[in-house]
């Protein structure tokens, strides 16, 4: 099942790209289904940017392309949905008023600030940083859990100034077994994401170390997406989170129909 779960289109602030140059470039790529799951984070700090869907335009784009496309490829409606503690309320509103297949759970905004942005950086640490980012993605998803899947659990790493030099998830050890054993609890799956190969890093989001960390706790139930902002990086390097998958020991990668998990076998 060659598929991407993670893949972002016009309607997210951040992209521009076409859903039908997306689809398009799945169809060549040979892919089975893809999922489009563009930002919506509630009271986002940054001045001058509103990720935010236009959720009836959304649906009604997304179901014409479904049935335009449906003898090429499956397409399915999903959505990244920012976790942030005094959100859970909008969060669990746009869920029940949407038709959705497919819901990550990401956290991109620590202490009021996206760590994309060098500002966040100013006067701290990676130690420091990188535990509060997990702390705070803890609590976002204590408070809201109804996803589906947990995008990126690591996203902090990937705008350090040092990028990786001084990051060890054993460092953390402690609240990301919080986290994994919170998602394995909670029935929610692990998204390995794939972009930070296309950025230059030797491991996914999140690291391997992770990865294998929730394998050894039981956990079982992963989704993979490239995350990708532009056609170019639609399903990069899947193939190869398949292979790390396999040597990690899992037999399964998750795709899902009307928000219910479909186990296919890992080729």
């Amino acid at each position: 099942m060659f598929s991407d779960y993670h893949v972002h289109s016009k309607f997210s602030f951040d992209s521009e790209e076409k859903i039908d140059n997306i689809i398009s470039k799945a169809i060549e790529l040979k892919m089975n289904q893809i999922v489009i799951t563009d930002h919506e984070d509630f009271n986002w700090p940054v001045e001058g940017e509103t990720p935010l869907i236009d959720l009836p335009k959304y649906n009604l784009v997304l179901s014409q392309k479904k049935e335009q496309y449906k003898n090429k490829i499956k397409l399915f409606k999903g959505i990244e949905l920012g976790l942030m503690k005094g959100t859970g309320t909008q969060c669990l509103e746009l869920i029940n008023a949407s038709a959705l297949d497919f819901i990550i759970g990401s956290c991109h905004i620590v202490d009021n600030m996206d760590p994309y942005y060098t500002d966040f950086w100013k006067n701290r640490q990676d130690r420091d940083a990188f535990e509060l980012y997990f702390k705070t993605l803890l609590e976002g998803l204590l408070e809201f859990s109804q996803i589906d899947t947990l995008g990126h659990l690591d996203y902090v790493v990937r705008y350090s100034p040092n990028r990786d030099s001084n990051y060890s998830p054993r460092d953390y050890q402690d609240v990301i077994d919080e986290i994994l054993k919170f998602i394995i609890e909670k029935d929610i799956k692990l998204e390995i994401n794939t972009s930070n190969l296309s950025k230059g890093f030797n491991f996914f989001n999140p690291h391997t170390d992770i990865i294998k960390r929730y394998k050894e706790l039981g956990g079982e139930i992963i989704t993979v997406g490239s995350d990708a902002h532009y056609t170019e990086y639609l399903a990069d390097h899947i193939d190869f989170a398949y292979d790390i998958l396999k040597k990690a020991g899992f037999d399964y990668v998750c795709t899902f129909r009307e928000k219910k998990p479909i186990f296919n076998k890992l080729p």
